[in-house]
């Protein structure tokens, strides 16, 4: 996802829950995963080039590391933890083909009927993500440039496969997925905590 619905979906998912002020702390982490020093080497932070394994992984130490600073009462670290976790777990959505699994199971169905965590789709042997082409890959990045760059890129790569903005076919259940998946990663984590240690990470 573009830095822009990264935020938006954030603040839609988590809104209710947090104060303004820890909400932005874990927008600014979650942005920060698309920095450029994380675009190389770095594809579980994406779910990019079939790291899904590893993307997963990622996934479980954020949750562990926000779990643990919440219970230490350090609220910038377990925002800044959980900042990651939803870029990640958003990533998925608009860098794989779980949407288009997803809709040829369930043909017909709205975006918000979209369920993103699936069990039909996570385990289906077609899933997979846009791979990485670099340095064809990287130019694709620039707006003028990507309409000459897709015709010299491969099908399975991240330019082509990506749901990035609204302007690809399918982004609207990406967008509803990643809502559905950050309010839940937020609702599971929340129910291991007391209600003080749940305003540790809220700020409310």
């Amino acid at each position: 996802m573009k830095k822009q619905y990264h935020r938006e979906i954030t603040s839609k998912a988590l809104g209710l829950f947090f104060h303004q002020q820890a909400l932005d702390e874990i927008i600014v982490a979650n942005l920060e995963q698309d920095a450029l020093r994380y675009q190389v080497a770095h594809d579980h932070f994406h779910y990019d080039s079939n790291s899904f394994a590893a993307g997963d992984a990622y996934c479980k130490e954020q949750r562990h590391l926000t779990l643990t600073a919440v219970q230490d009462g350090r609220a910038s670290e377990a925002r800044q933890a959980f900042g990651r976790l939803t870029h990640t777990v958003q990533d998925l959505y608009a860098h794989s083909n779980y949407v288009a699994l997803w809709r040829e199971e369930n043909p017909g169905i709205l975006p918000d009927g979209i369920d993103p965590e699936s069990a039909f789709v996570l385990q289906n042997a077609r899933l997979h993500s846009g791979k990485l082409y670099y340095p064809l890959e990287a130019l694709s990045f620039i707006p003028v440039l990507n309409s000459f760059m897709l015709p010299l890129l491969p099908k399975d790569s991240h330019a082509w496969m990506n749901l990035d903005d609204p302007g690809r076919p399918g982004f609207d259940f990406a967008l509803a997925a990643a809502i559905k998946r950050t309010r839940s990663e937020y609702e599971q984590l929340a129910g291991h905590f007391s209600k003080q240690e749940v305003s540790v990470l809220t700020g409310k």
